[in-house]
């Protein structure tokens, strides 16, 4: 197996850009590539979910958490420097779609060395003691395909559970939905990685990754470029939201391609906001000459 350099980057548009490049050019046949990485706090959204449905408002308000999309189903996650990132990348083969134990026994096996009571569930989660720590999505190509996942080692757990809180209003949509469950980090039962790259390492030699990738500067500036005209745009993170209807505060909301369509309200007059993007500092700069700006913000968003 060969070990992927990202060059420590922690940037997620970088690293959902080199899975997107390695699923695109990497030569699997005869090795498959195994890819580490570590992102900064971000919340990763599933290619066909729903934003506003996943994401609790709070955290869309404040912006302190990059918003990400990548190129596989499931559910929404949290990552952050405790959370260890894993992608395998290898040939296309029709065994291997949702074939998650393939892949990921391995971490599983690994981990039970560690000391690590690790299971995988029917929903192809890694567990333990009955809580989940990894959680696993596909994509294919059909030249090759890519099964990554994550593994909780010492990541903040209050901040995962409450940017992925769900919201006290009505959403609906026809995207698909993440599976809440509850969630451990494995420090909680090992002591055996005192931090991330500890973990890293010791995955790296239980996989016998004993090759490193190490892209050229073209191929880096092709992610560099992959990352900036894809996965950080708002047509891909935003954009990419399934019709999305909230009724909030006596308002219904509706949300195409990831802009407002539609607003009623009975009981006030709605200034027109039909194509702005429903992101709060986008209606907020909309309604800057509106005199009923702040109530109108506060009903919507």
């Amino acid at each position: 197996m060969i070990l992927v350099d990202n060059r420590n980057t922690t940037d997620p548009f970088i690293n959902l850009a080199i899975e997107e490049f390695l699923i695109r050019h990497a030569n699997c046949e005869e090795k498959d590539y195994v890819l580490f990485y570590v992102n900064e706090p971000s919340i990763v959204l599933g290619k066909n979910q729903s934003i506003w449905k996943e994401i609790n408002f709070e955290y869309l308000r404040n912006g302190k958490l990059k918003l990400c999309r990548r190129i596989s189903g499931g559910g929404t996650v949290y990552h952050d420097k405790g959370n260890l990132s894993f992608a395998f990348i290898s040939k296309f083969a029709e065994e291997k779609i949702n074939n998650y134990k393939l892949f990921n026994q391995p971490i599983v096996n690994a981990l039970r060395k560690a000391g690590v009571k690790a299971e995988m569930d029917v929903r192809n989660n890694i567990l333990c003691n009955g809580k989940k720590f990894s959680g696993s999505a596909q994509f294919t190509n059909r030249k090759n395909m890519i099964s990554h996942g994550t593994i909780l080692l010492n990541a903040d757990l209050n901040t995962l559970r409450s940017c992925l809180k769900e919201n006290d209003f009505k959403i609906e949509t026809r995207a698909v939905d993440s599976v809440k469950s509850s969630v451990i980090n494995i420090s909680e039962v090992t002591d055996k990685f005192s931090s991330v790259e500890d973990l890293k390492i010791f995955l790296t030699s239980e996989l016998k990754a004993n090759e490193v990738y190490a892209f050229s500067n073209d191929e880096w500036n092709l992610i560099e470029k992959l990352a900036d005209e894809k996965f950080k745009t708002f047509e891909w993170i935003y954009g990419r939201s399934p019709l999305t209807r909230i009724i909030r505060n006596g308002t219904e909301i509706k949300i195409e391609d990831g802009k407002l369509i539609s607003m009623v309200n009975g009981q006030w007059s709605m200034v027109n906001l039909s194509g702005v993007s429903y992101q709060y500092n986008a209606i907020k700069k909309a309604l800057e000459d509106s005199p009923n700006a702040s109530e109108i913000l506060k009903q919507i968003f």
